[in-house]
């Protein structure tokens, strides 16, 4: 059975997804001190989770309030066509190539249908390039710019950072000459 996809409000949800982003970032990216619990940014994102039989089974933020406004500028994008994907978690039991790429493709719909056209991403190189595998699956182009250590603040103040940029825009249809 497939997961549902949606974004959501609802405060029980929302417990379950930041106890799984706490238990994923402390556990895999060795982030102790790390707390998952609702913050700033989570209050003014929309959060898509992914619901199995009733439970979160993976989350991502999708953020409208970038930080990054000189990295915006240099890569020549709309600040309001831009968002920042921020703290996926997926639990472990459920990291299938199927679950990514439903993760993806919806991450996409749902970005899309809040009108953006960008998804920067701020990440390790290894998940960079899996993201841009993940995209390049679905048909979506997905480009790994430049590390950015600058960006790098409090408890992931010690990992490294890639920015990257998912061009979400719905491709133009093409038109024939008659």
């Amino acid at each position: 059975m497939s997961p549902e996809f949606k974004i959501t409000r609802d405060p029980q949800v929302l417990a379950q997804y930041y106890q799984l982003r706490e238990q994923c970032y402390q556990s895999e990216l060795g982030l102790t001190d790390f707390d998952g619990a609702e913050d700033e940014q989570d209050k003014r994102s929309q959060i898509m989770v992914a619901l199995q039989a009733g439970r979160v089974v993976g989350g991502v933020r999708i953020a409208s309030h970038i930080t990054l406004v000189s990295q915006i500028d240099q890569l020549g994008l709309n600040k309001e066509l831009c968002c920042m994907w921020e703290r996926f978690s997926i639990a472990p039991l459920m990291r299938t190539r199927n679950m990514f790429r439903e993760f993806i493709v919806h991450l996409l719909d749902a970005s899309r249908e809040l009108g953006y056209q960008n998804a920067m991403v701020l990440s390790s190189l290894p998940n960079a390039r899996f993201y841009r595998r993940c995209h390049s699956a679905v048909g979506v182009k997905f480009k790994i710019h430049r590390p950015v250590p600058h960006c790098a603040r409090g408890v992931f103040s010690e990992l490294e950072h890639y920015l990257s940029v998912a061009h979400i825009e719905r491709p133009r249809a093409l038109k024939i000459a008659v």
